[in-house]
């Protein structure tokens, strides 16, 4: 255990925990979720790995739990026979933050006797010392655990502190030289680096950081102690000199990779930053997706700050009409028809035009973003659902600007001159669905029309109000209003997903868009902000309702237009992809479209390992068969 692990005062509560899911995601839930849910599902996932029931114990102690986990701390002394000390202090800990300090102390004394070379249990017995009052046999045991340890870090942590309080800044780096002097003595010597910067005696800090850190088998902690006190001190060339070439992605601890990512950042250099950030994705993205988002978040603005000003739009610009004449998961997947559900004779066209904004209101940019998505999420969604629910073909119709990028409009598409413009043979079989949305404050209201090209009249409408938050809602009301006009059953809803899904669902649609016109070059690809964002966002909606699998095939389609880009951050989604596609029958549509989403994330060996498999479970339809086949050499070339 670290510092960090074993805390002298109980946690305070906190009113959400966050918690690593299934697919090794951080998300935060309430304490009652956590108590009821979480907690006990990873206590039953972990109760054979010892390691891995450490952690869990651990986190619960840290979030205020301790009483809770009082059993697995038990269990954890049976499991962990190859650790015990482990195991010991990881019970001490649990039995001190429920209160009984008695127990505790028992616990630590039978590790003693089982272990007398434990460092761990003098360090357990003075801080049970410190939280009676009792300091300076505190400072006596944890002084007893140095010398069996001198460099353990809670030893070395905790014995500083107490004599720091005792002796005042004057007398404190004499006890800092006491522990240096100790035969091995490391860590004590990157504490006094610590305290020579705060009293900035660069010279001091920087001698005492060569001697260490230029080692070959040089530790993680040191680099972590330093990495951390040089970018908290802006000691930059010390850290290209000293950290820079040590660090070593997926081998050292996590943080000495975030401290660096702050140094790039504080150096505006974000080229640097960017290619560490990708190995960051790679090696820790599960663990620290939200802490890396930031970064890749200020990477991207430092480069697009970069690059020449776009010019001005003119005062009157030409608004053209980006198609996306099939579901929006179909890019990037070369044409897999099979994915798609016949379409009888007789069928309608269904072409759904982006939302305009009533009167075009002065947006915040911020706002003005989130606004524009939900422009162009509701003629995705609905295309998609067409699509899938009703007989019918659909196309989505977005409006770009002249000089690249979307355009919100003050007013719906006139729709006879849309229809003009359509070929008399599409004319005849083609209805539009155009639309406004009026927006007071954080209440919008929506208005859709079905417009049929053959009679040149209006023949539906369907409207809904709510908040932002209610967006889903609101496309759910819609499509039920507005279904039985565009060819599907009246009232219908999809049979799974609440409102609050669709309503993340359509957005990451709606972002999804901006892969696929930087794909076909409706936007320039330097251009193209906050990939990461994008893949990530479809990531936790498809994960948010896995009932829904066009959800995986969105993020996969994902992945493979940023190959296409020449990007890097589908291989950031490797280890969720992977799983997926274990996890998933090798005749399902997700599974067979891995055979273009495995080679774009770098996994081209695991498709090989179930190619037989799969393309058994295809032999039935020729066209899966054939599309398999030209996504293998497509793969292969």
């Amino acid at each position: 255990m670290s510092e960090s692990e074993n805390p002298t005062t109980p946690p305070a509560p906190k009113d959400h925990v966050e918690v690593l899911n299934a697919q090794g995601q951080r998300v935060s839930i309430t304490r009652e979720q956590y108590l009821t849910q979480a907690l006990p599902e990873m206590l039953k996932a972990s109760d054979t790995d010892p390691e891995r029931l450490t952690q869990v114990i651990m986190q619960a102690v840290r979030d205020g739990f301790a009483d809770n986990v009082i059993a697995a701390a038990n269990r954890l002394t049976v499991l962990d026979k190859e650790n015990i000390e482990r195991a010991l202090t990881v019970l001490a800990v649990v039995q001190r933050d429920c209160g009984d300090l008695d127990l505790a102390e028992a616990t630590l004394n039978e590790l003693k006797q089982r272990k007398p070379d434990s460092a761990a249990a003098y360090v357990g017995l003075g801080m049970l010392q410190e939280r009676q009052g009792n300091l300076e046999e505190c400072e006596k045991l944890l002084w007893h655990a140095l010398t069996m340890d001198c460099n353990n870090p809670d030893a070395v942590h905790g014995y500083l502190q107490t004599r720091h309080r005792s002796v005042g800044d004057e007398g404190y780096p004499a006890e800092i030289e006491k522990v240096m002097a100790l035969p091995g003595s490391w860590r004590a010597q990157m504490w006094m680096a610590r305290l020579q910067l705060t009293k900035e005696n660069e010279a001091g800090a920087t001698s005492i950081y060569r001697d260490i850190l230029s080692s070959e088998n040089v530790e993680s902690d040191a680099l972590l102690m330093a990495v951390a006190d040089l970018v908290q001190h802006k000691k930059h060339d010390l850290i290209e000199e000293l950290i820079v070439s040590k660090f070593v992605p997926g081998q050292h601890h996590p943080h000495i990779g975030m401290a660096l990512l702050q140094h790039y950042h504080m150096q505006q250099k974000n080229e640097i930053g960017e290619e560490l950030l990708h190995q960051m994705y790679v090696h820790y993205g599960h663990m620290l997706g939200a802490e890396l988002q930031q970064f890749s978040g200020e990477f991207d603005r430092m480069r697009l700050g970069k690059l020449p000003k776009m010019p001005d739009l003119p005062p009157n610009p030409k608004v053209n009409l980006m198609r996306l004449d099939r579901p929006a998961w179909y890019a990037g997947f070369d044409d897999p028809q099979w994915l798609l559900p016949p379409k009888g004779e007789g069928h309608k066209h269904i072409m759904v035009f982006a939302l305009a904004i009533d009167g075009q209101p002065k947006l915040e940019p911020a706002q003005e973003e989130e606004v524009g998505r939900a422009t162009r999420s509701l003629p995705l969604w609905f295309a998609e659902q067409i699509w899938l629910s009703t007989p019918h073909r659909a196309t989505a119709a977005l409006a770009m600007a002249e000089n690249g990028g979307w355009a919100v409009l003050g007013r719906p598409w006139p729709e006879e001159q849309l229809a003009s413009q359509l070929p008399d043979s599409e004319r005849a079989n083609t209805i539009l669905v155009t639309g406004q949305m009026r927006i007071d404050g954080d209440r919008r209201r929506i208005d859709l029309w079905a417009f049929d090209c053959a009679t040149k009249q209006r023949i539906g409408h369907a409207a809904a109000e709510g908040a932002h938050a209610e967006h889903g809602n609101m496309l759910l009301q819609l499509m039920a209003e507005l279904w039985p006009v565009i060819g599907g059953p009246e009232g219908h809803k999809p049979q799974i997903g609440d409102g609050t899904f669709w309503h993340r669902y359509a957005d990451g649609m709606a972002q999804h868009a901006a892969l696929v016109i930087t794909q076909t070059g409706g936007l320039p690809r330097d251009r193209l902000y906050g990939e990461r964002f994008i893949t990530q966002w479809l990531q936790n909606a498809a994960l948010a309702e896995t009932r829904w699998q066009p959800g995986f095939w969105l993020l996969g389609s994902a992945m493979c237009v940023l190959q296409q880009l020449g990007s890097k951050v589908p291989a950031e989604h490797a280890r969720l992809v992977s799983e997926v596609f274990r996890q998933s029958p090798a005749d399902s549509a997700f599974v067979r479209l891995c055979a273009k989403v495995l080679p774009a994330c770098g996994l081209l060996p695991l498709w090989q390992g179930r190619r037989d498999e799969i393309m058994a479970a295809a032999a039935q339809d020729p066209n899966v068969t054939a599309w398999l086949q030209r996504a293998e050499g497509a793969a292969n070339s």
